[in-house]
């Protein structure tokens, strides 16, 4: 059963329960009408984010909320005009009344919903419109301005009658003389906008039940071959702890230098905090004396997930527990004890730049500003990087050194130690 929230100006209430002669047995609707925008805030607040899906009446409550609410991950529609009412009612309207085109003024018509056809219908003559864009009815004092302008068009007497969606234009267009229609949605279009809204949510509950797959990999130290057995068994125990505290859903397979776990979308963005932070990298290094390895693959079968996981795991560094998220392809990571990602896209596109203009490994720029964002430095030796990105010590210096020749990363003066041998390099490093 999906809960879908309504909400709706007080004005137009009447015609938007006109939801209840089409409702499918699998939806249940709760309407919320608001008086103002104050109004519209506060049950917005409440209730939009505990339901399903949620429409509104048209396309102001709608981008009130979009601005208002833009962390809200509930699929969102309003209703509007259908071509085929719009048409029907101009019919009727130049036939009957004999009205010209070019003295409507229509403050619903814009480039988002094609205008309606309204050019090609009215070829030579073209009515009064308010907005070119639906981004005008985002402004907190669109009902004024919208008001104002068919106001302003009939002083003018550049207009006959207004064409208006706004519940609340009708009072203002009355008090001022002015002839005007309020259009509706009919119960055809009102169709439409509700089968989009169910066919979203039913591709977000697909997505949400999609198989997604764990790899956790023990490093084997070649060193202590025998303690691969404590490690296995302890690995095993964390994972059934875990599972009984955070996550029932979780299938757990033991392997013989791994652990697998098939879970569902839904538990997967709960345990990765939506791709930002892994619950598990902070629980298993915890419970963990040695690091291991977590990959998380998702991809469109639980074959395609396992492989995604399998090679996730193998980017993780062998010197502390970390995870990598593999989704169709698509790397994320690393996550990190206490660490929260943020995905930047001003800045992930500034690392695409500086991959490309220097060819440097992508995945080895975001390694780096994960381990900068980390450590709360800039300044790094080659041991350093060594640790965090999983590579030996001459990997790292080299790297260092490349950054160095492309003007990424300064080498800073040796500093002298009183322990014998070669002195340490620092580099401090310069993405931005």
């Amino acid at each position: 059963m999906y809960k879908i929230n309504v909400f709706t100006a007080k004005l137009s209430l009447s015609w938007v329960q006109q939801l209840e002669k089409i409702k499918p047995s699998f939806c249940e609707f709760h309407y919320y009408a608001y008086t103002d925008f104050e109004d519209l805030y506060a049950l917005l607040e409440q209730h939009l984010a505990v339901g399903d899906g949620a429409l509104f009446s048209g396309q102001i409550p709608y981008f009130f909320a979009q601005t208002r609410f833009q962390e809200a991950t509930v699929p969102m529609l309003y209703f509007d005009i259908s071509e085929r009412d719009f048409y029907r009612a101009l019919t009727e309207l130049f036939y009957e009344k004999k009205i010209a085109m070019d003295r409507i003024a229509i403050d619903f018509c814009y480039e988002e919903n094609g205008y309606l056809g309204i050019h090609e219908w009215s070829i030579g003559k073209k009515p009064y419109l308010f907005s070119q864009t639906m981004n005008e009815f985002a402004s907190k004092d669109i009902i004024d301005k919208a008001a104002d302008w068919h106001i302003q068009l009939h002083t003018e007497n550049k207009v006959d009658l207004s064409f208006t969606r706004v519940a609340e234009m009708r009072e203002r267009l009355a008090r001022h003389n002015i002839p005007f229609i309020a259009f509706y949605p009919s119960p055809y279009a009102m169709q439409l906008t509700l089968d989009n809204l169910v066919n979203q949510l039913q591709l977000q509950q697909l997505n949400q039940n999609k198989v997604v797959v764990v790899h956790i990999l023990i490093p084997i130290d070649k060193a202590n071959i025998d303690e691969l057995e404590y490690r296995q068994i302890a690995l095993y125990k964390a994972i059934l702890d875990f599972k009984q505290m955070y996550a029932n859903s979780f299938i757990v397979h033991r392997e013989a230098s791994s652990i697998a776990i098939i879970t569902t979308y839904k538990h997967f963005l709960t345990t990765t905090n939506s791709y930002t932070h892994c619950h598990l990298v902070d629980f298993l290094d915890d419970k963990l004396s040695f690091p291991v390895k977590i990959g998380w693959g998702i991809g469109n079968s639980l074959l395609e997930s396992q492989e995604f996981a399998k090679k996730a795991a193998t980017l993780c560094s062998s010197k502390e527990t970390q995870g990598y998220i593999i989704e169709n392809g698509r790397e994320i990571g690393p996550l990190l004890y206490g660490i929260l990602l943020q995905f930047d896209d001003e800045k992930q596109q500034h690392l695409k730049n500086l991959s490309a203009a220097y060819d440097i490994p992508l995945l080895q720029l975001q390694k780096i500003e994960v381990m900068l964002e980390k450590l709360t430095t800039t300044i790094v030796s080659g041991e350093l990087l060594s640790t965090h990105l999983g590579i030996t010590v001459r990997s790292a210096n080299r790297i260092l050194k490349q950054l160095q020749e492309k003007s990424l990363a300064d080498e800073l003066p040796n500093i002298t130690s009183a322990t014998r041998g070669r002195p340490k390099k620092y580099y401090q490093i310069k993405l931005y």
